[in-house]
């Protein structure tokens, strides 16, 4: 009889333990907002398709000549209009529930699409007034057994965005090398 009741107290003092841990593990977070990029964790709504070279046309008339100039830009990749609910902010502080954004892709649809959840990378146009998707960087992401969000791998919300700071994010610009 001592003998289960020395393993139940010890099997209780387990428990325990593990559920403090688990209740007081934090949810990464980070905010700057000199920094011109917002990481979110999105559900996936939708991912719809358009034509960026549709309405690409500015006409001028040449201020000597008088002739009719017309100028024209080719996007050469795929545009997406893809509309995401923001379940939580990672960098920066997307002062919405859902958010709409434009993604590019010169390889056909954005891989992102294949996940129903996802840490995204967006940054905002002042000229244009709208976000756009920091192209072809982002992280599947899942909650786990515990409730918390990790890659597809076992990885830390805080590991897969530090990773895309310290590799295609700074050698892009977003982040000075530090």
């Amino acid at each position: 009889m001592n003998r289960i009741l020395q393993t139940l107290g010890i099997l209780m003092i387990l428990i325990s333990c593990k559920s403090t841990k688990i209740g007081s593990e934090s949810e990464f977070k980070m905010t700057n907002d000199s920094v011109n990029l917002y990481a979110f964790i999105g559900e996936k709504l939708s991912v719809i398709e358009f034509d960026p070279n549709e309405n690409n046309e500015r006409i001028e008339i040449d201020s000597i000549t008088g002739d009719t100039l017309i100028f024209k830009n080719w996007v050469m990749d795929n545009g997406f209009k893809c509309k995401y609910k923001v379940l939580r902010n990672v960098y920066n502080k997307l002062e919405t529930d859902t958010v709409e954004f434009e993604a590019y892709d010169h390889y056909g649809r954005p891989a992102f699409e294949n996940y129903e959840n996802a840490i995204l990378y967006l940054s905002y146009s002042e000229e244009d007034k709208k976000y756009y998707h920091q192209k072809y960087i982002f992280d599947p992401i899942k909650k786990d057994k515990n409730g918390k969000w990790k890659g597809l791998k076992g990885e830390s919300v805080e590991k897969l965005f530090t990773e895309q700071k310290n590799g295609y994010l700074t050698a892009r610009g977003v982040f000075e090398n530090e």
